[in-house]
């Protein structure tokens, strides 16, 4: 017994996994005892079970399909185009169909689009629809695609017809492909990238390191506080100058006092923008 966690499923809570069947009516079933009676009731009593669990089985089939669509966008975005075609063992049909999963923007050059085709158009995500030749499209000289009407079909509908197995599948190769696609696409860069460094370098240019604009003033205050780098004559500049006011605050007075200290200070500030303007000159 085990349970699965889907707090976001179509039913909420976990998912119970325990056998829903007793043992014995199974014995009852395969004629290994009990009347003819009991047998009935038996194969009644799975009957019930069996049409809970396939709806069951199906409202969670759909649910995961959902979920595999919404992560599957990627996909779709590197290939807007990209359509999953099911083909359908249809004897009884008068018209044979097909099942289509994909983006369907590219039926705005249908002649005549019906309200259910321009809902297929518009939708921004994978819808499924069923896709069937149109005979008036096709003598009009429409081909492919463009000769088939479409319908928007639920994605019930689909799990229900198709099964998660042939879903999954096909879901699985177009995932395949989008990835061989990504790496090719990574490994045509590397090489554009690669030639190009050889080019800079025959020309003696070298790729500069990126450096924030933030950290580097963070390091150059830290540098100044410590004596170090651009800026630290300055730290002791700074010193000498405090020093210097409070001396003379002691012997003249306030006035001398502030007259220096603000004469030195900006004197420092005049330093510092040398500085500043040397060191981006260089």
């Amino acid at each position: 017994m085990y349970a699965v966690n889907r707090p976001d499923g179509p039913t909420g809570g976990s998912i119970d996994e325990r056998p829903r069947i007793p043992p014995d009516p199974i014995r009852k079933v395969n004629g290994q005892g009990g009347s003819l009676v009991e047998t009935f009731q038996a194969i009644a009593y799975y009957q019930e079970e069996q049409e809970r669990a396939a709806a069951d089985l199906l409202e969670r089939e759909t649910w995961a399909v959902s979920r595999m669509l919404l992560a599957s966008a990627p996909i779709w975005h590197q290939n807007p185009g990209l359509t999953l075609s099911f083909s359908l063992d249809q004897p009884g049909e008068a018209v044979p169909y097909r099942l289509e999963l994909g983006l369907f923007s590219h039926l705005e050059a249908l002649p005549a689009p019906s309200p259910e085709e321009k809902e297929l158009i518009a939708s921004p995500t994978p819808r499924w629809a069923r896709a069937a030749p149109n005979l008036e499209r096709h003598l009009a000289g429409c081909t492919g695609p463009l000769s088939c009407s479409y319908v928007p079909v639920s994605m019930a509908e689909a799990v229900k017809c198709l099964g998660l197995d042939r879903i999954v599948d096909q879901l699985e190769a177009a995932t395949r492909t989008a990835g061989q696609a990504v790496l090719n696409e990574a490994r045509t860069q590397d090489e554009r990238r690669a030639r190009l460094l050889a080019v800079e370098r025959m020309f003696g240019w070298e790729a500069e390191s990126e450096v924030d604009p933030a950290a580097a003033t963070r390091a150059q205050v830290a540098l100044a506080l410590l004596g170090r780098g651009s800026f630290g004559s300055l730290a002791p500049g700074a010193v000498t100058l405090g020093l210097t006011t409070g001396a003379l605050y002691l012997l003249v007075g306030f006035s001398q006092a502030l007259l220096v200290f603000l004469l030195g200070l900006a004197l420092l500030v005049a330093w510092g923008l040398y500085v500043v303007h040397t060191t981006r000159g260089g």
